[in-house]
């Protein structure tokens, strides 16, 4: 897997392992696996192998105690955010 940044695509919303690491600041891929034991990260959408932006920036905002002041998750984004881990 590379991690050059054209493995992210601005345009998408679902990325690829190797896209999503670049978004989040060009790690690794055992880095990014590492998050996942410890919860940082939400891992893929279940029952795929692509990478919610908007997941991420959830649980990582999270975790960082950071208020969005976005527009409120739909029922379903809110679902999805929630249970990305549960695979």
């Amino acid at each position: 897997m590379g991690r050059a940044a054209d493995d992210f695509d601005p345009q998408a919303r679902l990325q690829t392992k190797a896209g999503i690491c670049v978004y989040l600041g060009h790690i690794s891929g055992a880095t990014y696996d590492a998050w996942c034991a410890k919860g940082l990260v939400p891992g893929p959408v279940r029952g795929t192998n692509r990478y919610d932006i908007r997941a991420h920036d959830l649980l990582l905002d999270r975790h960082a105690g950071v208020m969005k002041a976005a527009p409120a998750l739909s029922p379903l984004e809110q679902w999805e955010a929630e249970n990305a881990r549960a695979a």
